[in-house]
């Protein structure tokens, strides 16, 4: 009898294991759909958004007359707009949490994406690039954040890999899929269409992605506080290096491809 209660009772512990580890499993299954997923998509758009310009490049010339230094600019308005937000961005993601912040800018880059398909002159195409680099600034930051806040430590590692290599399919996605659509629509309803999926991603992040309580800092984020910080300066200058070296080959190789291919042809 007593050999049948030892059963029972490991019976009932060994269900309720497998009860709590399928609940877990489950748990994390519906965070990633509703929180991973979402940011990634936003992430995704971004890196679309940042090399689609290469791929249009010959259709904005032909179709708004623009000169190799107004493409270059256009191109190049992104990043600098892009890389002046991060601080700003980084503070805004420690005070209202990556929830709010990424589904109103992507709102903004929406409104960009939807201003660049209708302008037809060199100022206000200028100007809905600036509004799309400023509207995906905390794109990949609103990721990494919501992923420290929502899964646990030993999972953060794996899963800002993952929103690293969803994100670049961005740029994979910015070269034959968006040739193949440009061969039978214009660059402008291409950017309708952007328009629509990057403000349908704001709209599901602000829906969909639970809000998470942010624990008040008692020291107050200032830009000061940022570049008082050591930790700052001991990261800085190897990101910058890191990152600064791998835009080079942006810069050249698809005008070295273009002059390769064109002499091989």
């Amino acid at each position: 009898m007593a050999e049948l209660t030892k059963s029972w009772t490991r019976y009932r512990l060994a269900r309720a294991d497998s009860k709590r580890a399928s609940m877990q499993i489950s748990g994390t299954w519906r965070l990633i759909a509703r929180v991973f997923l979402p940011f990634a998509a936003g992430y995704y758009l971004s890196y679309l958004f940042r090399t689609i310009n290469a791929l249009i490049a010959s259709h904005l010339s032909s179709d708004t007359g623009l000169g190799t230094a107004d493409l270059g600019l256009l191109t190049s308005v992104y990043f600098l707009v892009f890389a002046a937000a991060q601080i700003p961005v980084g503070i805004l993601l420690d005070r209202f949490g990556p929830r709010r912040v990424q589904s109103a800018l992507l709102l903004l880059a929406a409104g960009g994406a939807g201003l660049f398909a209708v302008s037809t002159g060199f100022g206000p195409l200028l100007i809905a690039r600036a509004m799309i680099g400023l509207g995906v600034a905390a794109a990949l930051t609103a990721g990494l954040k919501s992923i420290i806040l929502w899964f646990p430590r030993e999972r953060v590692a794996l899963l800002n890999g993952y929103m690293i290599m969803l994100g670049s399919l961005g740029a994979v996605t910015a070269t034959a899929p968006v040739e193949y659509l440009l061969a039978w629509m214009e660059w402008r309803q291409l950017f309708e269409i952007l328009a629509a999926a990057t403000g349908a991603t704001a709209i599901l992040i602000y829906v969909v992605v639970p809000e998470r309580g942010i624990v008040p800092s008692t020291r107050r984020a200032t830009l000061g506080s940022v570049f008082g910080d050591r930790r700052f300066w001991r990261i800085a200058p190897l990101s910058a290096t890191c990152v600064g070296s791998a835009v080079l080959p942006h810069i050249w190789c698809r005008v070295w491809d273009s002059r390769t291919v064109r002499i091989r042809a």
